[in-house]
């Protein structure tokens, strides 16, 4: 019964346990598909609107442009004409020209090196060494004599957003550049692209970062503080920057930290309509974090546990109503329902459980016949009859405390199975039954009931490994064959009627 419990409390166990992490698998796999197709689509809709903006910015600078590089033209076309009258730059008083004109001024030689500036954080910067391609383009516009003005672009030692143009002079030995801070700017002011990475990054929850960078790998920055660079990041960052920029196609990669935290870096080429100088070539990158699902994932996990313990409390509670439904009738196939001893199936059970043991013990078989018990019944009733039998079953019981078990097989057949015993302990419990058994006949209240009961014996002891319980059965049978024919109300053992047996042949 108790292992019966058990073995049923596992099941319901295993159930729930296999019920619930199934369902709570599938429902991952699922949850873990509708947020990756999530995700997607918010990637579609952010990359387009950071690039849809972009160009919106770009265009609208294009657009309303057209005065202020007007200006920068004229600007640097007085400077080449004062240049004509005072080719003594060293001389010239920039400041005094940045107040005249409003904008900050470059002078560069022919190795393309800031010589003179009103901006102080360019003087002595050196372009070839930095920027070899941008180096590459200002040789082409000093030669060219040409003035030439770029669209948004952004200085190369700080990142702010500015606007150049350039002229060189006359004898080609110098390239005048003049430059106005964006910012400054209502249009810029309006068209701001920092604005709608700000928008983005606060609408969508996985969006981490977006950053501008510009073609020679110089981050877009309108804090003014520091310039920050594609060489100050990782070797990793850098080699996908690189490819990005020279394929002019999306590429990306990823990063796995702790607890299931990821980040997608994304670069996403840019080239503005409207080509004017290096600035038209962008690398829009784009960091994402894996928040969402991280979320949705941990919630999920906390489900599977209130969903467990909820199954695991569910199969106590089955347990407990199969436990009270099934106690009874569970009751009923293991025990005999008058007496309380086990029945004949349960002898078969437990005889097969112990013959597997039979090589760490020797199991004994003793059975028990009541002698006279119809008279009991006709005489007295059966309802006296039944106390008898339950009275016996209590005698053997008391008997064989712990060493054994009792079983009734039917009317007045009783046997007693000993765990493991001998001749001689087999002959102890069978005098221990007889004289409680005549004792009781001795008591008062019983004599008339018991007057005409006693009790024959046959006991038998596992011997061989051949002995099955059917072997033992007939040869415990012949012994108490043997009682009964003595004259009853003793035990015989099967060693005792075989020698017998021997004598007579």
């Amino acid at each position: 019964m108790k292992n019966l419990r058990i073995k049923l409390l596992l099941s319901l166990i295993a159930f729930a346990v296999i019920l619930v992490a199934v369902i709570s698998y599938v429902n991952r796999q699922i949850l873990a598909d509708d947020i990756e197709e999530q995700v997607a689509r918010n990637r579609v809709l952010i990359e387009n609107h950071i690039l849809t903006d972009m160009r919106a910015v770009d265009n609208a600078h294009l657009y309303f442009d057209a005065n202020m590089s007007d200006e920068m033209e004229q600007a640097l076309r007085a400077l080449k004409n004062y240049y004509r009258e005072n080719p003594n730059v060293a001389t010239w008083d920039l400041q005094q020209l940045k107040n005249k004109h409003d904008m900050d001024i470059y002078i560069l030689d022919q190795t393309n090196t800031v010589l003179y500036t009103t901006f102080d954080k360019d003087i002595g910067f050196n372009f070839s060494k930095c920027c070899q391609r941008f180096s590459a383009l200002l040789d082409e516009r000093r030669a060219s004599g040409e003035f030439f003005t770029d669209g948004i672009d952004i200085s190369t030692t700080t990142g702010e957003y500015r606007k150049f143009a350039y002229l060189a002079t006359h004898d080609k030995k110098y390239l005048l550049e003049l430059s106005i801070d964006l910012l400054k700017n209502p249009v810029f002011q309006t068209f701001n692209f920092e604005k709608t990475s700000e928008y983005l990054v606060a609408k969508y929850v996985d969006l981490v970062e977006v950053q501008t960078i510009s073609a020679g790998g110089v981050f877009f920055n309108d804090s003014k503080s520091k310039r920050i660079t594609v060489q100050e990041q990782s070797e990793q960052f850098q080699k996908y920057f690189e490819l990005a920029r020279k394929k002019m196609q999306p590429v990306e990669y990823q990063e796995a930290f702790n607890q299931g935290y990821m980040e997608t870096h994304l670069f996403l080429p840019y080239e503005a309509e409207t080509v004017r100088g290096e600035s038209s070539h962008r690398i829009v990158y784009v960091k994402y974090a894996n928040f969402t699902k991280m979320e949705a994932l941990q919630k999920n996990t906390k489900q599977f546990w209130v969903l467990l313990t909820i199954a695991l409390i569910t199969a106590f509670v089955m347990l407990l109503v199969i436990n009270k439904i099934l106690s009874k009738t569970i009751h009923l196939a293991t025990f005999d329902p008058l007496t309380g001893v086990y029945n004949r199936a349960t002898y078969i059970r437990k005889m097969d459980s112990l013959l597997k043991k039979r090589k760490l013990n020797r199991p004994g078989l003793l059975l028990i016949d009541l002698d006279n018990f119809k008279q009991v019944n006709d005489q007295f009733g059966h309802a006296e009859g039944d106390q008898i039998l339950i009275g016996t079953a209590k005698i053997l019981k008391k008997v064989v405390k712990k060493d054994g078990f009792v079983v009734r097989f039917g009317g007045d057949e009783f046997a007693m199975v000993l765990y493991d015993t001998t001749e001689h302990h087999m002959q102890q419990v069978a005098d221990a039954i007889l004289t409680q058994i005549r004792t009781l006949k001795l008591e008062d209240h019983a004599i008339q009931k018991w007057s005409v009961l006693s009790v024959s014996m046959g006991g038998a002891i596992y011997h061989h490994p051949e002995d099955s319980e059917m072997s033992l059965f007939e040869r415990a049978d012949r012994a108490l064959y043997q009682s009964k024919n003595a004259g009853k109300d003793q035990y015989s053992s099967f060693v005792e009627v075989a020698e017998v047996e021997d004598t007579k042949i």
